[in-house]
């Protein structure tokens, strides 16, 4: 098994299963290829509430003291948090946000090899010997993570943009995908677990998310339109410096673009 701080922290991450009733991906559900020219950014995305806040552990039963790249032991509640798929699911969200592509974490769980890749590269140094993830890696993986939950459940390909070097997009990316859906952003790795948006303007649904109503996202907080809880828009027009519901401003807000 991989010893690293990133799976550590990713399956504490992955901590208390909350039944909400969505639909749940096929086991191991795989991400779309994206071409080799195609922006790290552009992504596609089928987590489901269910996988979100799947919690098969709590950070004391894996403590960040033995967090050390050589010192990682995984007890039994660490494999059983990996033996759901929901837990496998989150971590693969997880990795594919920190991680640039080229880059994986492969496992064996009940006899089964898993090999979670790296798409966008948040955080990178995450996965390296004696690395670690602080407040801005929580705060930018967790935005990435929240922005690709699916109401249903399905892969849709989505361009994620922000203040990050990670996201900068390219004029392709930017024509291809014009539709404007909201921003994303809170702390997958706080308990309880924090999970915002807003909607762009103009909208008052992020149907992708939400379903049929934002009142159906009750794993998601929707604080109202971007334009009043972000206080500064991108050239690309991604939204930064968004605050949370306790007005904190976040470091990490991640914007997401559709396809026409």
């Amino acid at each position: 098994m991989t010893k690293s701080p990133l799976l550590a922290l990713a399956i504490a991450a992955a901590a208390s299963l909350v039944q909400l009733g969505c639909a749940v991906l096929p086991e191991d559900a795989a991400e779309e290829p994206v071409d080799a020219d195609e922006q790290a950014a552009i992504m596609g995305n089928g987590l489901t509430f269910n996988a979100l806040t799947f919690n098969g552990l709590t950070f004391n039963a894996l403590t960040f003291n033995a967090l050390t790249f050589n010192g990682l032991t995984l007890n039994g509640s660490a494999m059983a948090a990996l033996s759901d798929p929901l837990g496998r699911q989150k971590l693969s969200a997880i990795v594919a946000c920190a991680l640039p592509r080229g880059e994986a974490i492969r496992l064996n769980v009940d006899g089964v090899d898993h090999a979670f890749e790296g798409s966008v590269g948040l955080a990178p140094e995450w996965g390296k010997p004696g690395g670690a993830c602080g407040e801005s890696c929580k705060s930018w993986v967790s935005a990435c993570v929240i922005s690709r939950v699916n109401y249903l459940g399905q892969s849709v390909r989505i361009s994620v943009r922000g203040k990050d070097r990670a996201l900068t997009s390219t004029r392709e990316e930017r024509e291809g995908y014009t539709k404007r859906e909201g921003a994303y952003f809170g702390d997958i790795f706080a308990t309880p677990q924090k999970h915002y948006a807003c909607v762009a303007p103009g909208a008052s649904q992020i149907p992708r998310v939400c379903g049929p109503s934002i009142r159906d996202c009750s794993a998601i907080e929707v604080l109202g339109a971007c334009d009043d809880v972000c206080g500064h828009e991108l050239s690309d027009g991604a939204f930064d410096r968004c605050r949370d519901r306790s007005g904190k401003m976040q470091t990490g807000a991640v914007t997401v673009f559709l396809a026409p």
